[in-house]
């Protein structure tokens, strides 16, 4: 039996990624696999298209490369019209930015419908209050968000399998942002901060505005949803959060006016890993859950030790210490290379794979 897609967002970078390497690696061949990948549907923020025996390569591919146009829509819950005659569940991938919208999306599929969802996109789960978050990510067969941490490196599936067997984390610390990763550890060879952000934007490793990367809020929402998935009553409005640089940096009204502004953090940026430095010490943006009896989470840029395995990271791995009850002061832990549209794509295609029905193994 085929696997089904609906791919949404599938004209942005990780969308893009994710049908090339569905095609290119053979996802869709017959021959190679007992559950290929037949993509059903794709979509952009306006329009999509749809066929229900699969569409085919040339069209997907241009409608990913912004060369076919598809039917507009208005809601996005609109996309599952075309689904209702399916006979067979269709996995839906969300690889988007999108909040609000795509929340009532992964409500009423999983709420409403036999569908599933695969996401890569962390807002929906991170602005849902508790209780829907745990309504969503219950069905694990149906909902896998690996994704949208770590890109799927394992942080979710390692926390969810400690609270399933009653260890649950009682304190989870961790480096979350490769872009910010990244920045810290220039930093450390007395570069100007200005000078490597402009070069991480210009390189592609920070969003197209890197204010959202310097603000903290995409490291905060990873962190909430790990603290929920250990099972923490907590949402975004609890999070002790401290931008990697203060809040007047951060109120340009442009991204060049942004930039600019840049240079005037240098001087306090310098001063901090020289400090660090002395003690022998570095700078790490980090986050951090705890839950000795009530669950509390912060985030900001702090003084870590050489010594301390977040101090030790370089460039923009990401990394996790997980402690329990159990292990004491011993310690779980889980290390990614900083994602890139490749590495997320192909944990998307990863993911999928907890979803098959019958899966068996490839003939390759």
């Amino acid at each position: 039996m085929a696997e089904s897609l609906f791919i949404v967002g599938a004209t942005g970078r990780v969308g893009k990624e994710l049908v090339s390497q569905i095609f290119d690696k053979g996802d869709n061949n017959i021959a190679l696999h007992q559950n290929p990948t037949s993509i059903v549907g794709v979509a952009s923020s306006k329009s999509f298209l749809y066929d229900s025996g699969g569409l085919s390569e040339s069209d997907i591919r241009s409608f990913s490369a912004k060369r076919k146009l598809g039917t507009k829509y208005n809601k996005l819950t609109d996309l599952l019209e075309p689904l209702k005659g399916s006979k067979d569940s269709v996995s839906i991938v969300d690889v988007t930015a999108e909040a609000e919208r795509m929340l009532e999306l992964h409500k009423k599929v999983i709420f409403e419908t036999k569908h599933k969802i695969v996401t890569a996109n962390k807002i929906p789960l991170a602005i849902s209050d508790y209780v829907t978050f745990e309504r969503l990510v219950s069905e694990i067969s149906r909902y896998g968000y690996r994704c949208s941490v770590m890109a799927g490196a394992e942080a979710v599936d390692k926390i969810r399998d400690l609270r399933d067997i009653g260890d649950n984390p009682t304190e989870i610390t961790g480096v979350f942002s490769g872009t910010l990763g990244y920045i810290a550890t220039e930093l450390e060879k007395g570069r100007k901060f200005s000078e490597i952000v402009k070069e991480a934007m210009e390189n592609g490793y920070t969003e197209p505005n890197p204010v959202i990367d310097l603000s903290g809020s995409d490291v905060a929402s990873k962190i909430l949803i790990l603290a929920r998935t250990a099972g923490a009553h907590i949402g975004l409005s609890d999070i002790k959060l401290s931008p990697f640089i203060p809040d007047e940096y951060l109120n340009a009204v442009n991204v060049g006016g942004f930039l600019k502004g840049l240079s005037n953090a240098d001087i306090k940026l310098a001063s901090m890993m020289e400090n660090a430095q002395r003690n022998r010490s570095t700078l790490r943006y980090i986050a951090r859950y705890v839950n000795h009896g009530r669950p509390r989470i912060s985030v900001n840029l702090e003084e870590v030790s050489l010594d301390n395995p977040l101090g030790q990271l370089k460039g923009a791995v990401n990394k996790i210490i997980i402690k329990t009850k159990t292990y004491g002061d011993r310690y779980y832990s889980v290390e990614a290379p900083g994602a890139g549209a490749d590495i997320t794509a192909q944990n998307i295609r990863r993911d999928l794979l907890y979803q098959l029905d019958n899966r068996t193994m490839s003939n390759s």
